[in-house]
């Protein structure tokens, strides 16, 4: 083997320790990055799995119909037909908030009565609430548009969608 004295100190050395030295400065901390992974990976805190939970009550949608003398109150949830009498009065009572309303489809079937006593007082007296009431003036049937309110909307992509019943009325002759 030929080794240069002038880059060699006039020592031999051999290709062989450099090697060694060369692999230990790049092989000790892959070495030692392995074993702290391994170490940190057995130690990690194992997840903790939820328990199973009951599936939730489908929410089921009902109207509230109660019957105060000549009044027939409803709080409407569906599309559910109501039959009434001729003369009698019929208060739709809401509770959702800004922009609900309740319109007739016919008025010469069911004409709104102007500044109405609302009847159910414990929904009536929370902020939001509001009551319609309409008087059945003939026999037929008619639709009660019932729009349940937009709610606060400050921008417009944020705006809840508009729930809206149309609700049939069966007005029957009085008896």
């Amino acid at each position: 083997m030929f080794i240069e004295p002038e880059l060699s100190n006039r020592r031999a050395s051999s290709g062989r320790s450099r090697r060694l030295v060369v692999s230990s400065i790049v092989g000790i901390p892959i070495v030692i990055g392995v074993l702290v992974s391994v170490v940190l990976y057995s130690t990690r805190p194992t997840p903790v799995t939820p328990p199973e939970r009951a599936p939730l009550p489908s929410p089921s949608a009902t109207d509230t119909l109660v019957r105060d003398g000549e009044v027939l109150l409803l709080e409407p949830a569906t599309l559910a037909p109501v039959s009434m009498l001729a003369g009698q009065r019929i208060e739709i009572v809401l509770n959702t908030g800004v922009g609900q309303t309740v319109s007739t489809l016919d008025p010469s079937g069911l004409e709104a009565v102007a500044n109405p006593l609302c009847h159910l007082t414990p929904i009536c007296g929370v902020a939001g609430a509001g009551s319609w009431t309409f008087l059945a003036l003939r026999p037929g049937t008619t639709q009660l548009h019932v729009i349940f309110g937009t709610g606060h909307c400050p921008q417009r992509a944020s705006c809840p969608r508009l729930l809206q019943l149309l609700i049939p009325i069966t007005v029957r002759p009085a008896a």
